[in-house]
């Protein structure tokens, strides 16, 4: 009894002293964090400005979160046809677009795969993970990279393509093997 009363005492005294104010607090906007949307079996296609064809994004599902607007993906394939004549197509075992839609993270067994279509040659670049920047021509990784044409391998840690030029600079630990055509 005597604990209760010294107790109601040191809070009485506390409310008058620092000015306490007892009402109702004001609530957090309560965030959704679960999907709002889900398809499956989903192909997107995007035209540039011009009216040619920019990309074409295919996954088996893709769902989107609206607290931070990012889109998973699962098995996407990425067709970009920015430069026609190098189109380059991209798979990955899971993905997810960021916000804004414009780039994509890709992670477990990417291949990314140009082919030049006036003679036919191909380059293959294996990765764990990479980030397309679709507006940029731009794909990058800090993780190691296999790169495969028609005369060596390339292996290096980091990397990034632009590939509308068809150029990649590799960022460290680079060893090749190149073999001429005969």
């Amino acid at each position: 009894m005597v604990f209760l009363m010294l107790t109601l005492v040191g809070m009485g005294y506390w409310a008058y002293d620092s000015n306490l104010h007892v009402g109702t607090q004001k609530k957090q906007p309560q965030v959704r964090e679960n999907a709002d949307y889900y398809l499956i079996d989903t192909q997107i296609t995007q035209y540039n400005q011009e009216g040619d064809l920019d990309y074409i994004l295919v996954s088996d599902s893709i769902t989107h979160y609206p607290h931070n607007d990012t889109t998973l993906l699962q098995t996407p394939h990425l067709e970009n046809f920015s430069n026609p004549q190098k189109p380059v197509v991209t798979d990955a075992l899971h993905g997810k677009l960021l916000p804004g839609n414009e780039d994509i993270e890709l992670w477990d067994d990417v291949v990314m795969t140009q082919t030049d279509l006036n003679n036919g040659s191909k380059v293959r670049v294996d990765t764990d993970f990479m980030t397309i920047y679709s507006e940029k021509g731009l794909a990058v990784t800090d993780r190691p990279v296999l790169i495969t044409n028609d005369t060596g391998r390339t292996r290096a840690i980091g990397m990034e393509a632009f590939y509308k030029e068809s150029l990649i600079k590799l960022k460290s630990r680079v060893r090749g093997f190149h073999e001429p055509k005969p």
